[in-house]
């Protein structure tokens, strides 16, 4: 019988919906019977926090070495489950008790957790590194030495976990502590910073619950290359707690499915900390169970940088996912505009010439960063120091006028900040003692995409006939307030308002009716037809490209042209691609069709596709969007004009 790894997220049938943060206080169902009882417990953890000086700009970790430093914090929306020795009838007909798999939660904001199980059976009560990621997905801290680039397939890549019997023993050296249920128990875990984590294969089978890799767990230490005594100890709660701040703040941190978060103590990738959004580069990723990919991502557990208390790198990319997935989906459809599997990692370097979309995540993150931390500070720590100079996502200093614009992820960011403050009624730039006055759900609508993720926007249609951009973000602001908000956003930015908040920021407001700035997207009419009325030739320029870890994303302001056109009715279409001068080798020109679902690749002087059918889908006039793109990623390809042809085909 196949074994179906369960990992919490193929547990949909038996109430994935419980992995949602309560809004406090214990479960008071103290449940005992004759037959079942309760096990419940708080989960904590030690933290390590930020060093500020007075004026709130962080210096590094506090030392960790004295005690008297370090936080004890409750462990919010991990996973705890328990497991049971329930007797099984074996393939040759024999019982015997065999390790089971019985139910699951997730601990509340105060850290607390319970359950009901059945009287009269050995009973191990496990805390699980899988975490509540929002919007019932899952974000699970992967234990894979090897790290990211493993070629370990997605469910066999372990997990940490702390386990306990029911009676709260937990043997150093049983990888599967138990005793038998005999009534209600409180069973807590306190986690401490170095303490040791098993390395565990939670898979179960479907049909029976049976867990057969229970007695498999390792402990972390006996890897090759880690130290014995030295676990990762409450690093891996603190990821986990990280991630529960942004969910209680923004609602969802993962890019719309699970996100699988590599972290080995001792490891770290070229690329840092990051989330991968290209999935295709990790055909490991597929999960089986539901036939999806899931999205990997690294995070630094090096002896000379280690992010696992660095909230300040984090934060940003929890931010990121969020508004990819903002990008992708419209409610439950996709973006008419979705940006193309956003290939960039965090970049050390200021981005002003982005695409508008690639702009909006980049800036945005790290403002919704921010005013979760209420500061605007960034820091990436190294040992008690830090790793790099502390960003401050105001700092424009060294720009020119012209790298300040809608196109300008650093023009984003410092302008984000200053609307936090003014959200929350405060006179910029304030203080460390000001700051610490922020309410973080005061702005928070601004950082959703419309739609999809909270309140749904009036406009929402007309804003979707464009890439999502810093002006589908203000217009935001215009929404009456609803339950939802902290603050009447409406009243507080008038158009007055933001004319003045946004001029230093080069983001003129109103949006202009003319222009550059009046629309990011080419109207190319109803019915195009190139016989008739050939298109114009699109001007493609890698002239403001520049590298990200050694690469070019090819999402600069020049790379990318965005364009959409109407039909009254179903088409059969041939798309031609005319390229001058020929793209050298290497290089390619993507054209994207989302509405179809489909994109193509055209090379040297560009070439033509079959017969495409392009529908109406019922919603006469209907609109597609269309993306161009330049792909030269390893070197800079000379300017090139691609002239498009949509002709019609029997």
């Amino acid at each position: 019988m196949p074994l179906y790894r369960a990992f919490l997220q193929a547990l949909g049938a038996v109430g994935l919906a419980a992995m949602t943060l309560a809004c406090g206080g214990k479960n008071k169902d103290t449940g005992e019977t004759a037959t079942s009882a309760t096990l419940a417990g708080t989960v904590t953890y030690q933290r390590v926090p930020l060093a500020t000086d007075a004026n709130g700009v962080p210096i590094g970790l506090v030392d960790a070495s004295v005690a008297a430093n370090l936080k004890t914090l409750p462990a919010r929306g991990v996973a705890v489950q328990v497991y049971q020795q329930l007797e099984q009838t074996q393939a040759d007909g024999t019982k015997a008790l065999v390790w089971t798999w019985v139910t699951k939660t997730s601990t509340d904001s105060n850290g607390q957790y319970s359950f009901t199980v059945a009287k009269g059976n050995p009973t191990m009560v496990e805390v699980l590194s899988s975490f509540n990621g929002g919007d019932n997905i899952l974000f699970n801290l992967v234990a894979e030495p090897a790290g990211i680039n493993s070629t370990t397939p997605v469910l066999d890549r372990l997990r940490y976990a702390m386990r306990k019997a029911a009676d709260g023993t937990a043997p150093a050296t049983t990888n599967a502590p138990s005793s038998v249920v005999t009534t209600s128990a409180v069973v807590n875990f306190d986690i401490g910073l170095n303490d040791t984590w098993w390395l565990v294969d939670s898979s179960y089978r479907l049909s029976t619950k049976e867990a057969p890799a229970v007695t498999q767990a390792v402990l972390e230490t006996s890897i090759s290359g880690r130290t014995v005594g030295q676990g990762s100890g409450s690093r891996i709660l603190g990821i986990g707690d990280t991630l529960a701040t942004f969910v209680t703040a923004y609602g969802a941190a993962t890019p719309g499915t699970n996100v699988d978060l590599h972290y080995w103590p001792g490891r770290s990738e070229p690329k840092g900390s990051y989330i991968e959004y290209d999935r295709s580069l990790f055909p490991q990723a597929l999960d089986p169970t539901t036939s999806k990919l899931h999205y990997f991502g690294s995070l630094r557990g090096g002896a000379d940088n280690d992010d696992a208390w660095d909230e300040g790198v984090i934060l940003p990319l929890l931010a990121r996912n969020h508004l990819y997935a903002g990008d992708l989906y419209y409610g439950t459809a996709d973006r008419t505009y979705s940006i193309p599997l956003n290939p960039l990692a965090p970049a050390s370097a200021l981005l002003t010439d982005l695409t508008p979309g690639q702009a909006r995540i980049e800036g945005l993150a790290d403002a919704m960063a921010a005013n979760l931390l209420k500061s605007p500070y960034l820091a990436d720590t190294h040992g008690t120091g830090l790793a790099t100079p502390v960003q401050d996502i105001r700092d424009l200093s060294g720009l020119g006028t012209a790298q300040l614009s809608p196109y300008s992820a650093p023009a984003i960011r410092a302008f984000a900040w200053e609307l936090i403050l003014k959200s929350n009624s405060l006179t910029s730039p304030g203080t460390a003692t000001t700051w610490a006055n922020i309410n973080v759900a005061a702005a928070a609508r601004f950082f959703h995409a419309s739609g999809s993720l909270t309140n749904g926007a009036t406009d929402a249609t007309a804003r979707d006939t464009e890439p999502l951009n810093i002006y589908s973000q203000l217009i935001r602001l215009k929404e009456g307030k609803t339950t939802a908000d902290a603050v009447d956003l409406a009243t507080i930015f008038t158009d007055a308002t933001l004319t003045t908040l946004t001029a230093p920021f080069g983001i003129p407001w109103p949006r202009p009716t003319t222009g550059a700035y009046a629309s990011f997207v080419a109207d190319w009419g109803t019915d195009p037809n190139s016989i008739t009325a050939p298109l114009a030739p699109v001007v493609l320029s890698m002239a403001k490209a520049v590298q990200v870890h050694g690469v070019y994303p090819n999402l600069s302001q020049g790379e990318v042209f965005y364009a959409g056109f109407s039909l009254s009715a179903d088409k059969r279409y041939v798309l031609q691609a005319t390229i001058t001068p020929a793209l050298a080798a290497g290089a390619e020109v993507e054209v994207a069709l989302p509405q179809l679902g489909r994109s193509f690749t055209f090379t040297g002087s560009g070439g033509s596709t079959g017969a495409l059918n392009l529908p109406v889908n019922n919603t006469a006039p209907f609109y597609h969007a269309v993306r161009v793109r330049l792909k030269s990623p390893s070197a800079v390809q000379p300017d090139v004009a691609v002239t498009l042809g949509f002709t019609p085909s029997l």
